[in-house]
């Protein structure tokens, strides 16, 4: 069983941090778009559920953090890799602070 845990400062509002969420499920479909069956949002925008053939990934925010959970058991090591990293490189693009050049 392969199963991802993450957690990012946001550092924002929670309304800014339900649209950045928004954003990255954006980016994680268009990513692994063929892969994904379905998006369960929560009523309150704060929580998202991506379900596809052997793997789940459970995102969701709070005042400080965006937490992200995938399990993908029966995905090979093949296919749960790149999943796995592009999941993170999404997250923490998507949420973590720029510097101001």
């Amino acid at each position: 069983m392969s199963l991802v845990n993450l957690s990012v400062k946001h550092g924002q509002t929670i309304e800014e941090a339900r649209a950045q969420l928004e954003k990255a499920v954006t980016q994680v479909r268009t990513k692994f778009g063929a892969m994904i069956t379905a998006t369960t949002w929560s009523p309150d925008g704060n929580s998202v559920k991506l379900s596809g053939t052997g793997f789940e990934i459970n995102m969701r925010v709070d005042p400080q953090d965006v937490l992200v959970t995938a399990d993908v058991p029966f995905l090979n090591k093949l296919l749960s890799g790149p999943l796995a990293s592009g999941l993170k490189s999404i997250v923490e693009q998507t949420f973590q602070k720029r510097l101001p050049k």
